[in-house]
């Protein structure tokens, strides 16, 4: 009976804040959140299915998830519900992602739905890979597109504390608008990743991605981030950002199979932005 009020819970949750929700530059998961978005090595949990899907096979139960953005300062509210489902040697994930820009200062208002399918699978003991197709639905007050896109992902485990990865978003993708106009999807990008596992007084993480396509900067690659558990129950998180050029913070309390997750975007260039996730396994 818990499970099944947590999972309608979730859903419900959702639908709500999907009815609010207002465009902006995507952080669908607090804990990458927390970490600077440096994730495609670390991707262990129901997060892969943003940043790595490879990263699914180390889900080793039922998982669902939901994640909410918000800025304060702006309209901007992002919602997403996903999914994880081992099936033997493979692993399903399906997602959801609402945004949305609408409001009496906004002339052009926007939204975008997206659906996702991931499948992920071990070709080796240490070699994770995986791929997911998106669908996009587009919409502004001058017109509609349907596009799709694909990411595609991989984890090489060098040992029980080092592990690479890497991930291509959308290498393949269009958008196509009812005016004849076709254009990539928001999304593209190259990126390699590593985490290490220290364990010292506490367990420590730390984790490094970067970016292999040209940015304004070379710090517009880079995303680093570091985690410590204190306690078995706590999680605490710091990193940086280089794509939304920020600072980021974040906090994760795991009881039994239930997590919730916080993670704050301090940036002078952008609104700040809040996340919050909240997870359980079956």
């Amino acid at each position: 009976m818990k499970k099944i009020i947590f999972i309608w819970l979730i859903i419900g949750l959702f639908i709500i804040t999907s009815c609010f929700a207002s465009f902006s530059p995507m952080i669908l998961n607090a804990r990458a959140g927390g970490l600077g978005e440096a994730y495609v090595a670390l991707s262990d949990d129901w997060g892969s299915l943003i940043y790595n899907p490879a990263g699914l096979s180390f889900v080793s139960k039922k998982t669902l998830g939901f994640n909410h953005l918000e800025m304060p300062e702006s309209f901007t509210r992002v919602e997403f519900l996903g999914g994880v489902l081992p099936l033997g040697s493979f692993y399903l994930g399906l997602g959801l992602s609402t945004k949305s820009a609408s409001s009496e200062e906004l002339l052009f208002p926007f939204s975008e739905n997206a659906f996702q399918l991931s499948l992920a699978t071990n070709v080796m003991p240490n070699l994770s890979i995986g791929v997911t197709g998106y669908l996009y639905m587009t919409n502004l007050d001058t017109g509609s597109a349907q596009g799709f896109g694909v990411d595609l992902g991989a984890i090489y485990l060098v040992n029980s504390n080092l592990s690479l990865g890497i991930a291509l978003y959308n290498p393949i993708s269009f958008l196509k608008w009812n005016t004849g106009t076709v254009e990539s999807v928001e999304r593209k990008d190259v990126v390699i990743g590593t985490s290490l596992k220290l364990n010292f007084i506490v367990p420590l993480k730390i984790v490094a991605d970067i970016s292999l396509l040209e940015k304004p900067t070379f710090m517009n690659r880079v995303h680093i981030g570091s985690e410590i558990n204190p306690l078995p129950i706590l999680a605490i998180r710091g990193g940086y950002n280089g794509a939304k050029e920020g600072l980021t913070l974040g906090l994760g309390l795991n009881f039994a199979n239930f997590n919730l997750d916080y993670a704050l975007l301090y940036t002078k260039n952008l609104t700040n932005q809040h996340i919050i996730s909240l997870s359980a396994s079956f």
